[in-house]
């Protein structure tokens, strides 16, 4: 089965996935992605009312096989 690391860049930094997780596939890579950015962004939300989160995908050679990114942005309404 492959491996694939999923390195992120949040609020707090760059966090390079050292381990990696065994995926069935490239299919499968790509929806860890997808559900791990929701996730992270949650998290974020109590610093601010702006935030991007991006995890890039890589395999076992070391390759960018895919690159997600959430964005939340807040405004309070100026009449409140």
């Amino acid at each position: 089965m492959p491996r694939y690391f999923f390195d992120i860049c949040d609020s707090k930094g760059f966090h390079r996935d050292a381990f990696g997780s065994e995926c069935d596939d490239f299919e499968d890579a790509r929806t860890t992605c997808q559900c791990l950015l929701p996730d992270i962004a949650r998290e974020d939300l109590p610093d601010g009312e702006l935030h991007t989160v991006t995890c890039d995908v890589r395999d076992e050679a070391g390759r960018l096989v895919y690159r997600g990114r959430i964005t939340f942005e807040g405004t309070r309404d100026p009449s409140a």
